[in-house]
C-alpha cells in the first residue's frame, strides 16, 4: 500500500524553493563577479544574467518567489499539525541531534529511532529560514542602502552586508548539498515521495 507523507503544498513549495534558489545563486555569482569582495571570481559558465543589470533582474525576480514561497511554507508548518509534529525542532529533539550526526558520519551504523524527520533534519528545517532571512535582509540593504540605513547598522555597513549575504547564501547552498546526502542515505523512495506525495510500505498479513 502507499502511505502519504508529503502534502501537496509542501511538495509545491519545496520545488519552487529549489528553482528560486538555483536562480538566485547563479545570478548572485554574476553580481559578485562584477565587484568581488574576496580574492576570487566564479566561472562565468556557472552564472546567470550575462551582465550586471540582467543578473540583478533575475536575482530579484527569484527573490520575491523565494520570500513568498518561504512564508507560505513556514506559516503552514507553524500552524498545522503536520509541521508542528513532524518538521519544527522542539526541546524533545535536542538529545537526538548528536546520535544522528554520528550515524551520518558512519561512526554509528544503526539508524537512531526517529519519526518522519529525525532531530537533525528538524533542526536544519527550523534553522534555515533564519539564515534565509539574514540573506534577504542583507540583500535588501545592498539594493536600498540609503532607504534601509538601519539594516546597514545591523550588518556593519555596505561591505558588511555583502559578507553577510555571501555567507548566508553559502549556507543555503551547503544545506542543499547536505540535504541531497541525507536523501541519498534515506533511499530512493524518499526522493520519489517528494513528487508523488507518498511511498509504498509493506503490509504484514496476519
Amino acid at each position: 500500500m502507499r502511505k502519504k507523507i508529503h502534502p501537496l503544498l509542501i511538495r509545491v513549495t519545496h520545488w519552487l524553493n529549489f528553482i528560486a534558489l538555483g536562480i538566485m545563486v547563479s545570478s548572485g555569482m554574476r553580481i559578485y563577479n562584477s565587484s568581488p569582495i574576496f580574492g576570487f571570481n566564479f566561472p562565468p559558465i556557472l552564472t546567470l544574467g550575462g551582465w550586471l543589470a540582467g543578473a540583478r533582474q533575475w536575482h530579484f525576480f527569484a527573490m520575491w518567489i523565494f520570500v513568498s514561497n518561504g512564508l507560505i511554507w513556514w506559516i503552514y508548518n507553524a500552524i498545522s499539525k503536520h509541521g508542528r509534529e513532524t518538521t519544527l525542532f522542539q526541546k524533545a529533539d535536542i538529545n537526538g541531534v548528536v546520535p544522528m550526526i554520528k550515524y551520518y558520519l558512519r561512526i554509528e551504523k544503526k539508524h537512531p529511532e526517529a519519526k518522519k524527520y529525525n532531530p537533525l533534519q528538524k533542526l536544519a528545517y527550523t534553522t534555515i529560514p533564519f539564515i534565509a532571512l539574514a540573506g534577504i535582509l542583507s540583500g535588501l540593504e545592498m539594493y536600498w542602502p540609503v532607504q534601509l540605513q538601519f539594516l546597514g547598522k545591523i550588518f556593519g555597513g555596505y561591505d558588511g552586508a555583502r559578507i553577510w549575504h555571501f555567507c548566508a547564501m553559502s549556507a543555503l547552498v551547503l544545506f542543499f548539498f547536505g540535504h541531497l546526502v541525507m536523501v541519498g542515505i534515506a533511499g530512493w523512495s524518499n526522493f520519489q515521495a517528494m513528487f508523488t506525495g507518498g511511498r509504498k510500505v509493506e503490509v504484514t498479513k496476519l
